[in-house]
């Protein structure tokens, strides 16, 4: 109940903060500004946008094979779209969907528990590299392009902290030594007597993910470039956006406007909702051109990730598995 009660304030605050915005910039203007669209632009980013998809689904399928898991690519494609639509339709900072991705491969004669460990291993890349291409990122706008003082420093400490934090991991997990076990004792969570976490299990699981950083060194490379892969994706993914409305953005431009919509995702608002859209605003404005084509430009992006989403969901109903169930399966 507590749960429906946060998601449903967490929604009205977002609807809220659309309707200011929408106070502030007629419906209209927005409008206005997808009128130079073209065709050809339009399918460039639903290709680009299937390609990065596509990379991201590679990428597990490489994490997969180095724990001897062979699984049709047609099934992690499925599978990750479902992940995707759950995360983006719940207020969870894109992490919702991940034990449902979990869950799903246990239709293979998997057990969660060495699911959940590809998962992780999946989305710990994926994390560690955003931080590398994060801090990058930051370094070139910091000598290239000039924001507000505050907002300098602000990326660049968050950066250099998000970038701490995944070497202190990798540097743990390549030693052996790990830490989410660890961690998982320092607050007791294996005292929690409905998760079923025995230290014995929570040591086992964590020494597959130890596994793949200490010894798959090709896998953890193959994944890693397809991490590198998935940020040219994007950038083009977001070049085209920007294009269907009429400009065409630079690198840095194009950086922004992606390091804002993370941000705007890791507010606790389901899909969004308005956090994306005053993203947009603020790194428009920043960047000198017309509020309303930020508006706009998360448009197109919601238009996308609910795209992504409905195929997900319709995909999990076809699967027909029952996660709340799955999800209760002991370790």
């Amino acid at each position: 109940m507590g749960k429906k009660i946060l998601i449903s304030v967490s929604a009205v605050t977002g609807i809220i903060a659309l309707y200011l915005i929408f106070k502030v910039i007629p419906f209209n203007e927005v409008l206005n500004t997808f009128k130079s669209a073209n065709p050809l632009t339009l399918l460039g980013f639903l290709c680009v946008s299937f390609g990065l998809m596509a990379v991201l689904s590679w990428k597990w399928k490489v994490v997969l094979r180095s724990q001897n898991v062979i699984i049709p690519f047609k099934h992690l494609f499925a599978y990750r779209l479902i992940g995707y639509g759950v995360s983006y339709l719940t207020p969870s900072a894109k992490l919702g969907g991940e034990p449902v991705r979990a869950a799903l491969l246990t239709r293979h004669d998997m057990k969660f528990s060495e699911a959940l460990s590809s998962v992780v291993i999946d989305k710990t890349i994926e994390v560690a590299s955003s931080a590398i291409f994060f801090f990058i990122g930051v370094m070139i706008v910091f000598f290239r392009f000039a924001l507000p003082g505050q907002i300098e420093v602000t990326m660049i400490l968050f950066a250099i902290i998000f970038l701490a934090l995944m070497v202190f991991m990798y540097q743990r997990m390549s030693s052996g030594k790990g830490f989410i076990a660890s961690f998982c004792k320092l607050l007791r969570l294996h005292k929690v007597k409905k998760w079923a976490l025995s230290e014995k299990k929570l040591e086992e699981f964590e020494s597959r993910i130890i596994k793949f950083f200490q010894e798959d060194k090709k896998d953890f490379l193959l994944a890693f470039f397809a991490c590198f892969m998935s940020w040219v994706f994007m950038f083009f993914e977001y070049k085209f956006a920007a294009l269907i409305l009429g400009y065409n953005l630079s690198f840095v431009a194009i950086f922004l406007i992606i390091s804002f919509v993370g941000a705007a995702f890791i507010v606790p608002v389901p899909m969004a909702i308005g956090s994306l859209e005053a993203s947009q605003v603020a790194v428009f404005t920043m960047l000198g051109l017309k509020s309303a084509a930020g508006v706009a430009l998360a448009f197109i992006i919601r238009i996308r990730d609910l795209l992504w989403s409905i195929t997900g969901l319709l995909l999990l109903s076809y699967y027909g598995l029952k996660i709340s169930q799955t999800l209760k399966k002991k370790f």
